[in-house]
C-alpha cells in the first residue's frame, strides 16, 4: 500500500531543497529501504528515524589470493549522519576453519575504523560503531579511536579481506549497515 500525503514533497537526497522551513516534513525517496522522512529545524534537514544503509543481499567469496581485497563497498551520502549520526555495521562471516589468519577491515578513505583477525574459527562477527561527536567532522569508534573524517561529503566505506593462506577462504553473509 502506498503512502499518499499531498502535504510531503518528495525528493532525492541530491535534489532536496537547501533551505529547510521549520516544521516542513520531506519525503527522500532515495535513501533506506522505502525512503526516509526528514523535518525542516530551520535551518537544515532531520531525519526522523532510523535507516537501514544498506543489507547485503548475495554472499560474497574471497579466496586464490593472500592480498588484501575489497569485498564491498558502500556509499554514505554528503550530509546524511549529521552532527550527531551513527553508523552501526553489522555482519557475519564463514571462514576456513584452520589456524592461518584471516583478516577483515573496514575503512573510510585512509582510515581504518575497525580490523579483526580470526584463525581457528568457522565464523566470526565483524561488527563496530562510528559516532559522529556533535560534529560532521569529528567522530569515534567503538574502540574509543579517534577520527576526523568529513561527513559533510560523500564517503565510502569500504569492507575488505586478507587470507594468510591462498587456499583459505572467507565468506561475508551477512552485512547491514544502519544510520542511527
Amino acid at each position: 500500500m502506498s503512502l499518499y500525503v499531498p502535504e510531503i514533497l518528495q525528493y532525492t537526497w541530491e535534489n532536496k531543497p537547501a533551505t529547510a522551513p521549520l516544521g516542513q516534513v520531506i519525503c527522500i525517496t532515495d535513501i533506506g529501504e522505502n525512503g526516509i522522512l526528514c523535518r525542516g529545524n530551520g535551518t537544515k534537514w532531520v531525519r526522523f528515524h532510523t535507516t537501514i544503509l544498506y543489507n547485503l543481499g548475495t554472499p560474497v567469496v574471497l579466496t586464490g589470493t593472500t592480498a588484501e581485497t575489497t569485498l564491498l563497498t558502500i556509499t554514505i551520502p554528503a550530509a546524511l549522519m549529521g552532527k550527531i549520526g551513527r553508523l552501526n555495521l553489522l555482519s557475519f562471516f564463514a571462514l576456513t576453519n584452520n589456524a592461518n589468519n584471516k583478516t577483515l577491515r573496514a575503512k573510510i578513505g585512509a582510515n581504518t575504523l575497525n580490523v579483526a583477525g580470526a584463525a581457528s574459527l568457522a565464523a566470526t562477527g565483524f561488527n563496530f560503531w562510528l559516532l559522529n561527536l556533535n560534529s560532521a567532522t569529528a567522530q569515534r569508534n567503538n574502540s574509543s579511536t579517534l577520527f576526523a573524517i568529513d561527513t559533510t561529503v560523500s564517503m565510502d566505506l569500504i569492507i575488505t579481506g586478507q587470507l594468510a593462506n591462498a587456499a583459505d577462504s572467507m565468506t561475508l553473509n551477512t552485512l547491514t549497515l544502519e544510520l542511527i
